[in-house]
């Protein structure tokens, strides 16, 4: 995996968190706003990561630059 999409997925992991702090008083239970905000922002880091590579893959495959 290369570099690049590590930190896709930590800066989406951040970027959760964050908003998990915000959603903290809403369900009472701020630690687990963050925790669930982190788990979610992890998953749309590797859904950007992965996507981008797909990306990458198709350019390379027809000569693209």
């Amino acid at each position: 995996m290369d570099k690049k999409f590590g930190v896709y997925i930590v800066l989406g992991l951040v970027i959760g968190a964050v908003l998990g702090v915000s959603f903290g008083p809403a369900i009472g239970n701020t630690t687990l706003a963050i925790a669930l905000g982190a788990l979610g922002g992890v998953f749309v880091g590797w859904f950007i990561a992965a996507a981008v590579l797909e990306n990458s893959k198709g350019k390379s495959k027809t000569g693209d630059q």
